[in-house]
């Protein structure tokens, strides 16, 4: 029995995989309108997986907005896809695992 709960401790500390190493920090304008979100870096634009975190980013957001397609700043981490999905069809993807910060986006003249 030992021998089993050991073998089976093993298998899961080498099973499970650290996701903290593949998450990658973006910053840059985000903006929510209706069933789809946007994230647009100074280098790249991304479709937004709407999972919780992009729910309650609008959520949050939604003090800094004047209107409803005002952008903010935002600040995330998550992780960067480029597989193909039905409704996001922007060629990279990402999927919001934490929420940095959220600004208001600056106007300039």
């Amino acid at each position: 029995m030992k021998k089993i709960l050991a073998l089976a401790l093993l298998i899961l500390s080498f099973g499970c995989k650290n996701t903290s190493e593949k998450l990658t920090t973006l910053k840059g304008s985000y903006m929510f309108f209706e069933d789809a979100a946007v994230l647009q870096t100074p280098n790249e634009i991304y479709g937004v997986y709407l999972n919780d975190k992009a729910l309650a980013l609008n959520d949050s957001s939604k003090r800094f907005k004047t209107t409803q397609t005002d952008e903010v700043i935002v600040e995330v981490k998550g992780v960067i896809s480029t597989e193909k999905h039905e409704k996001i069809l922007w060629e990279k993807k990402f999927e919001i695992i934490e929420i940095i910060s959220i600004s208001s986006k600056k106007e300039t003249n």
